[in-house]
């Protein structure tokens, strides 16, 4: 742009001398005539590129936008499924908890139940030693460690 400035100020003097009959000569007014020719060019060349800039400056702030607010959107989808990993877990958890005595409470009835049918069968038999906290070892009922 300051060259087109220059080589417009160029012109008008040239031109100025030129009509008040001074030293310019008509071949100085054609050779700053065409300077400002091209130079006009130039800067109609770089106005559509500058234009062309602006719009794809433009068109990439839009994408950065919408980019930004797909990533927070994410984010939050991201929260909340951890959110949702966390009382998933909590609840398996407990559901473990559960099962885990429900076993553990099936298991001492079964064996209190093997007791008893054993003791309706064979009545004289002393099973007062016998208990969930036993174990065999070399032929010997001894307690659990």
């Amino acid at each position: 742009m300051r060259q087109l400035g220059q080589a417009l100020a160029a012109y008008c003097l040239a031109l100025s001398k030129l009509m008040k009959g001074k030293a310019s000569t008509e071949e100085e007014v054609l050779k700053a005539t065409e300077q400002v020719g091209e130079l006009q060019m130039t800067c109609q060349e770089t106005k559509v590129l500058l234009t062309k800039k602006s719009k794809e400056a433009l068109g990439l702030s839009t994408r950065n936008a919408e980019l930004h607010a797909e990533v927070e959107r994410l984010r939050g989808e991201l929260a909340q499924r951890e959110e949702e990993l966390v009382q998933k877990d909590a609840s398996l958890k407990k559901t473990k908890e559960e099962l885990t005595k429900d076993a553990a409470n099936s298991y001492m009835t079964g064996f209190d139940d093997v007791v008893a049918q054993v003791t309706c069968v064979y009545p004289e038999l002393d099973l007062s030693n016998i208990g969930l906290g036993k174990v065999v070892v070399d032929g010997q009922l001894v307690d659990e460690e």
